[in-house]
């Protein structure tokens, strides 16, 4: 059986690596779903806008797949460019959308993770005051509404690009941040922070590049 991975949060998880930048990842082994069928995957994963490119995604399939050479995984594209932490909570829109796909996909695969990739969007005027709070809530919701109790949570750390230039300029607490998700894989069951240090990014300063 499929072995997924739920995609969540905002244009870093989606992808805006340049697709031409990179040798395409082709692997009978990953699918992705669309259109409520798998399909072998092809970058973007997650086409939320017409620059949606190269995502963390498709390299963490391959990765995974390398080292447990008898599994077929796949990805369940639900990640928002822009995106806020607010627009995640469990009355809206997007958390929701998740939900409903995510039990789409268990009729045909067993739900083994969540990849998380936001905060970008919070990254100013204080929100990481209450970032923790607000991503317990959603994470705590989200393994109730899919009877998954101890599945995993893989957060992905912030870029130390940012801050710096372009879009990403005004993500002046990006460290506050990442500080709050390290803090957060910590102490919650099964949750664990991925690094971003040393990556790099697009020549706008907020998305990571293909190549990281």
């Amino acid at each position: 059986m499929i072995k997924s991975f739920l995609m969540l949060g905002q244009s870093n998880m989606a992808g805006r690596g340049f697709i031409n930048e990179v040798p395409p990842i082709y692997n009978e082994r990953i699918y992705m779903l669309r259109n409520g069928r798998w399909q072998m995957m092809t970058e973007p994963i997650n086409y939320d806008r017409p620059v949606s490119g190269i995502s963390l995604a498709g390299s963490f399939a391959e990765a995974w797949s390398c080292k447990n050479k008898d599994d077929i995984i796949g990805l369940i594209p639900c990640a928002e460019g822009g995106s806020s932490l607010d627009e995640w909570a469990v009355d809206k829109e997007l958390f929701r959308h998740a939900v409903n796909e995510a039990k789409f996909a268990k009729e045909s695969s067993e739900l083994v993770g969540i990849l998380w990739h936001q905060g970008e969007n919070d990254s100013n005027n204080g929100n990481y005051k209450v970032y923790y709070k607000k991503l317990l809530v959603i994470i705590e919701a989200l393994r109730k509404e899919l009877n998954a109790p101890d599945i995993p949570i893989i957060i992905g750390g912030l870029g130390d690009f940012l801050g710096k230039e372009g879009f990403g300029k005004s993500c002046t607490e990006y460290t506050l941040i990442n500080k709050e998700l390290e803090k957060f894989a910590f102490e919650q069951d099964n949750c664990y922070f991925v690094s971003a240090e040393g990556l790099t990014s697009n020549p706008d300063g907020i998305h990571i590049d293909a190549i990281s």
